[in-house]
């Protein structure tokens, strides 16, 4: 069976499983690689709930994102990948493994939001990068209501993370990485949107969750590029 049409909950456990294995054995080797060829380094990561279903939303300006999410968090993670990367059985077995599950990227993929409620109703985290794909550039662009939905329907909190330094360690176009300083930095976690009594949540409602979380990326996002030296979005050339 192609693991791109699997059940939701076949695919959060199969997930689940490969995702511990994944954690104890492959983590603490890629803290190292990390550490010593980009001199990354972690703050904020007590803000991670140690248990329980919460999404982690960071920036996303290199491929490089990911396994350093992974090696950061500390928990096994989840995450979205583009079903076309899911071709033939050790592919896909890698991907799960990793903690990842697919979506297709052409349409609203029903069934991969169904999985992600599931993986989060399960207690685990998932990771969702707001901005969609890979972006370049210094500005925290307008935000997909992807996470304020998810965190809305689940009820679970969002993890905030500013990752500096990637796209010049290995930006969009580059295939091998550089070895550029890194910095990530996870912030305090926000509580998801408000639902009516039917569990519903409005679309202005998610509209403002949205842009109060790309505000708190975007001064995250300033204060780690400037702590690597980095020039930050100046945001007179858009006013």
């Amino acid at each position: 069976m192609n693991q791109v049409d699997l059940h939701p909950e076949e695919l959060e456990a199969r997930g689940r499983i490969a995702g511990v294995i994944f954690h104890f054995f492959v983590q603490r080797l890629a803290r190292a690689v990390f550490g010593a060829y980009f001199r990354c380094y972690t703050r904020g990561r007590r803000n991670m709930p140690r248990q329980g279903g919460v999404i982690i939303a960071p920036t996303h300006r290199s491929n490089l994102d990911t396994p350093m999410i992974g090696a950061s968090a500390g928990r096994p993670l989840r995450y979205f990948a583009k079903s076309g990367l899911f071709k033939g059985p050790i592919t896909t077995w890698m991907l799960v493994t990793m903690g990842a599950f697919p979506v297709r990227r052409d349409t609203i993929d029903r069934s991969a939001l169904k999985a992600a409620l599931v993986v989060l109703e399960a207690g685990q985290p998932l990771v969702v990068f707001p901005e969609g794909e890979r972006k370049s550039g210094t500005r925290i662009h307008p935000l997909l209501d992807g996470v304020a939905w998810l965190a809305a329907k689940a009820q679970v909190p969002v993890v905030p993370v500013a990752i500096g330094g990637t796209e010049r360690a290995m930006g969009i176009g580059v295939r091998m990485p550089r070895p550029r300083t890194a910095r990530l930095v996870w912030g305090e976690p926000l509580a998801p949107p408000e639902t009516d009594p039917r569990g519903r949540v409005s679309r202005d409602a998610l509209t403002q969750y949205s842009d109060e979380l790309r505000e708190i990326l975007q001064e995250m996002f300033d204060g780690v590029q400037q702590e690597l030296g980095i020039p930050v979005w100046d945001r007179d050339e858009f006013e």
